[in-house]
């Protein structure tokens, strides 16, 4: 379902800035390519993810830091603080 609002969308933006005769027709579709492809990504994501939060099924997690990873120091662990989830990520501070 990703896939096909990228694609979507990028037909939307390609219609955008197409200046060829043959695509000239469909330009002014450009922004209902655009938005149908975001609104049908929300709602991939939405009835995709089974997280708890509402911002986090569409990727917008809370991460604060946890302790640095035992084998690489500029490693640390990394949590969501609404739905839990962990990462770990390469740290320069």
């Amino acid at each position: 379902m990703k896939t096909l609002a990228g694609f979507i969308i990028l037909m939307g933006i390609i219609l955008l800035f197409a200046d060829a005769e043959l695509l000239a027709p469909l330009g002014e579709f450009a922004g209902y390519f655009i938005g149908g492809g975001l609104l049908l990504l929300v709602i991939g994501q939405f009835v995709g993810n089974h997280e708890k939060h509402w911002l986090c099924r569409i990727g917008f997690h809370d991460f604060e830091r946890q302790e640095r990873v035992e084998e690489v120091p500029a490693m640390r662990w990394y949590r969501c603080k609404r739905c839990g989830k962990e990462k770990r990520a390469a740290s320069i501070v």
